[in-house]
Parts: structure tokens; C-alpha cells; sequence
């Protein structure tokens, strides 16, 4: 990709758009999980607590509190990412509530967020 020839294609805002995007800003929290102590030496119970883990993500993307959610694609200390449409508090609370959490296979760190969603008509 020419990151140049991208930026070129697209007109510059102009300080005032810029300010008046300001509205659109919203408050999420970024939520990242991390290996936790548990052991994975049961295979049936890995799976188990995977599909749960799916389902706990599912029903709150449903519910219209988790804006996105995924694993990272690298070997990394950070095994996961989410971002909560909630504030602080309610969205470590859902996070913990994942039966992986609860089961000590991840730990959760949340983090407040402020950010402007690209699409401005579902901010």
C-alpha cells in the first residue's frame, strides 16, 4: 500500500471539521487479556471453556456492549483484545464474567478510551 498516494486521495480537514468531529467522540474501554496461572493439561475442559468464552463475547455483542473483539495474531503477552461500549467498571465486570476469567485461563486489564467511531451515524 502507498500510505502517500492514500492520504493524497483524501482532502485535508480543516481545523474546524476537526473540532466538530469532537462531538462525535465517545468513551469505550479497552479491555486486554492476558494468560493467566490456570493449568491446560485437560483438553476436554480447554474446549469447553473456549465455547463458553465465545458464547460470553457473543451475548454481549448481541446486547450492543462489546464493539470488537479478537485474539492477537502473534506470539505476544496480550492474547486478546475488546473494546466495551461501557464504561469503565461495567465493562471490567462483563470481561471478568467471561468463564475463561472465572476459570483463571486469562486476566483482564481494562483501560478507558475515548475515541471517534467511524462510522459517525452509530456514535
Amino acid at each position: 500500500m502507498n500510505i502517500q498516494e492514500l492520504l493524497d486521495s483524501i482532502s485535508t480537514p480543516s481545523a474546524e471539521d476537526m473540532s466538530a468531529r469532537r462531538q462525535f467522540a465517545r468513551r469505550y474501554t479497552l479491555v486486554l487479556l492476558r494468560e493467566g496461572p490456570a493449568s491446560r493439561d485437560d483438553e476436554s475442559r480447554n474446549d469447553r471453556l473456549h465455547l463458553e468464552h465465545l458464547q460470553h463475547l457473543t451475548k454481549l455483542q448481541l446486547a450492543g456492549k462489546l464493539v470488537l473483539n479478537g485474539p492477537i495474531l502473534v506470539e505476544h503477552d496480550i492474547l486478546g483484545v475488546s473494546v466495551y461500549a461501557a464504561e469503565l467498571e461495567d465493562a471490567r465486570a462483563m470481561a471478568e464474567a467471561d468463564p475463561k476469567v472465572k476459570a483463571g485461563y486469562l486476566t483482564v486489564e481494562a483501560l478507558p478510551w475515548i475515541a471517534v467511531p467511524d462510522n459517525l451515524q452509530s456514535g
